[in-house]
């Protein structure tokens, strides 16, 4: 019974509750930081590359240059392409927005028309 009244003040005291929980992450953090430690110990050197390891492509050679060139040609000659798509696309929709506000108003201007013709207010 001891132990039941001792979990009964703990959750009616909720400073004790959330002092426990705090101790248990804190001990929780403490081992997972001290593992990872020792996980570190045991990786194997990295490799030594920097840099300056690690040719830039216009050091490659003329070969290499040019062909990096043709790529980057290539892909801007595509890009202009799909642009010049978009924009024929973007058109069209401009001109059938055009069209249908065309007939909304034809129609808006018929009614009012009517409506006047027959004497009702808009």
């Amino acid at each position: 019974m001891g132990w039941l009244e001792f979990l009964k003040d703990t959750i009616a005291r909720q400073e004790t509750l959330q002092i426990f929980v705090g101790g248990c992450t804190m001990l929780i953090i403490g081992w997972m930081v001290t593992r990872a430690k020792g996980d570190r110990d045991h990786l194997p050197a990295p490799a030594a590359a920097t840099l300056a390891d690690v040719p830039p492509p216009f050091m490659q050679g003329p070969r290499e240059t040019l062909d990096l060139m043709r790529e980057m040609r290539d892909i801007a000659r595509r890009s202009a392409e799909d642009g010049a798509h978009v924009r024929e696309y973007v058109w069209g929709i401009l001109e059938e927005a055009r069209r249908q506000t065309k007939l909304l108003s034809d129609i808006e201007r018929e009614q009012a028309i009517e409506n006047r013709a027959h004497g009702r207010d808009a």
